[in-house]
């Protein structure tokens, strides 16, 4: 394994929201990886389901995390703050519109068998 990609949302049937969330291995870093595994997520939150909006977060210091998401097409959207060991550290929160997504599709991918599970996810 090589890292993990992540997708959920609350009341998406009504939201037409998702957020995003990945770890990539730091040797594996630069080589298109983290940006092909969000791309997948993305292309199935708004083409396969639907989605209006992907919203997603990186610690401010994450700059390879922070990349792909500008590259993939989000937008700065604020900031949260956390504590992390007692440390404050700022996230810096992403949104991606489905729009800014058709512009910046460029990893292609192909969703299959994804009928059946229409209904888990309320639609």
């Amino acid at each position: 394994m090589v890292g993990t990609q992540g997708l959920e949302a609350t009341s998406f049937a009504t939201l037409r929201e998702v957020g995003t969330g990945s770890w990539l291995g730091r040797a594996e870093q630069g080589r298109g990886i983290g940006t092909e595994m969000r791309a997948a997520v993305l292309e199935l939150a708004f083409t396969g389901l639907g989605a209006r909006f992907a919203t997603s977060e990186a610690f401010e210091d994450n700059h390879a995390s922070y990349a792909v998401s500008r590259k993939l097409g989000y937008a700065d959207d604020g900031i949260s703050r956390h504590v992390i060991r007692g440390t404050p550290m700022i996230g810096r929160r992403l949104r991606l519109d489905r729009g800014a997504w058709a512009k910046a599709r460029a990893v292609p991918v192909r969703i299959e068998g994804l009928e059946p599970c229409l209904p888990m996810f309320g639609l």
